[in-house]
């Protein structure tokens, strides 16, 4: 399927204001043509009524006969046409009327309308302005709207000339606007093909437009947790290889020995029991990886529901109850919570922290396990009586293979991943787990998640 490229982005913008600036010119442009017409209107209305009353003040009644002077030039509207010219070559005209509609002085095209009405009107392309006068005469004066539309005219064309020029001027501004984001732009992508792995190369905001600014600064967030993805997973590799070194190393040794001349069954049966082991730690490890691979990728199964936490700490202390015994460490249970997770990752949450608790504790040492909830969340901390941790290093403790004691993990037979798996099984919940310790005082490993 063939995918239609949307083309330049600046050209389009370009374009677009090109279109806007014309579309603007042109709205302005009719309101000031349309408020232009309205009040040359207003005035010649305004200068008609004013000569129709004085017209209408020369109409006298003698004898009950209307007389009309008009001998008076103010009297008369000026500009009328000239006598025995056609009506529509006049700028100007009046008329009086009695009240039968008989035209007494003056030209005008018809008789006006006698019922009441607007006292302005358009007629036949004049504006007629009517006032009543004495004995219900009719006083008409009307002027010619050419000159006005002449003017709207010429101001349309104007108004076109501008909003073409507009059109034609936008074209430059856009043409210098696509320069300077190109070269913001093309200092982005300079940026982004020098960019590798180890390389401290970044945007410089300063050198970008303050538009761009925020771009710049999200594309160096971005290449920074590349970066430090990047070194989580070189560190990942190393740390793994070193991990499966030693069992990988000390099945091999253990396998050459059995190989290297005859041996009794007894002695046959310790060197595969030493194997087993070591491809027990092997397949654990291996395991805990995937796991965790799978967490933090989202790709690993769950499903949520309610959980109640007692009854799975409860399974879990009696699963651990022989480690318990062997490191001769006590553990107790306290309250209750109900979560809304999937049991199984929460009871590899339980596991990890539990075990970690044992192993990391004196002889005769404590592990206790409170539960409750609080604001709507399940709360679950876990406490042992160990040595604890010096303050550098709980920031590292959720750390992939990290340990506080490498030789005494070693051991027990740690991988260093059981808090990292048990963080991405919480971050997967939308819960959070902390570690509070004091050297000297055991450690505490709190967890919330959502409540039931």
């Amino acid at each position: 399927m063939s995918v239609r490229r949307r083309g330049s982005l600046v050209r389009r913008l370009s374009v677009g204001a090109s279109l806007w600036v014309s579309a603007l010119v042109l709205v302005v442009g009719s309101a000031a043509v349309f408020q232009y017409w309205r009040t040359s209107v207003r005035a010649i209305d305004a200068r008609l009524t004013e000569e129709a009353r004085a017209l209408a003040a020369r109409i006298t009644v003698v004898n009950g006969l209307l007389e009309i002077d008009i001998d008076t030039p103010a009297a008369v509207p000026p500009a009328a046409g000239p006598a025995g010219a056609p009506l529509t070559d006049a700028v100007r005209y009046y008329g009086i009327y009695d009240a039968t509609g008989r035209l007494l002085d003056g030209r005008a095209p018809a008789p006006p309308r006698l019922a009441p009405g607007p006292a302005n009107a358009t007629r036949d392309g004049f504006r007629v302005a009517r006032v009543a006068g004495p004995r219900d005469s009719v006083v008409v004066v009307g002027e010619s709207l050419a000159p006005a539309y002449a003017d709207v005219r010429r101001l349309l064309l104007s108004l076109l000339i501008a909003s073409a020029a507009g059109a034609a001027l936008a074209l430059p501004v856009g043409v210098w606007l696509r320069r300077q984001l190109a070269r913001s732009i093309r200092q982005i992508g300079e940026t982004a093909r020098a960019l590798a792995p180890g390389q401290p190369t970044r945007i410089d905001p300063a050198r970008v437009d303050e538009e761009l600014v925020a771009v710049a600064r999200a594309l160096n967030d971005a290449f920074d947790r590349l970066e430090q993805a990047l070194a989580r997973e070189r560190q990942l590799t190393s740390d793994a290889s070193h991990e499966l070194r030693t069992p990988v190393t000390a099945l091999v040794t253990e396998t050459q020995w059995a190989l290297g001349r005859e041996r009794t069954a007894e002695e046959y049966r310790r060197s595969l029991e030493v194997c087993a082991r070591q491809g027990q730690r092997m397949k654990a490890l291996v395991e805990s990886l995937l796991t965790l691979a799978r967490l933090e990728a989202g790709a690993l199964p769950s499903r949520r529901e309610p959980v109640a936490l007692r009854a799975l700490a409860d399974e879990t202390a009696s699963e651990l109850r022989p480690l318990a015994d062997r490191h001769e460490v006590r553990v107790a249970l306290d309250g209750e919570a109900a979560a809304l997770a999937d049991p199984v990752q929460i009871r590899i949450l339980l596991s990890n922290l539990l075990s970690n608790a044992i192993r990391y504790n004196h002889p005769g040492g404590e592990v206790v396990v409170r539960l409750d909830q609080e604001n709507g969340r399940a709360r679950v901390s876990v406490s042992d009586t160990g040595p604890g941790l010096a303050p550098d290093a709980v920031p590292h403790v959720f750390e992939r293979f990290w340990r506080a004691d490498p030789s005494r993990a070693a051991r027990d037979g740690g991988s260093g991943l059981g808090l990292a798996i048990s963080k991405a099984i919480v971050d997967a919940h939308g819960g959070s787990i902390a570690c509070d310790s004091h050297p000297g005082e055991g450690a505490t490993f709190t967890v919330t998640l959502p409540g039931a």
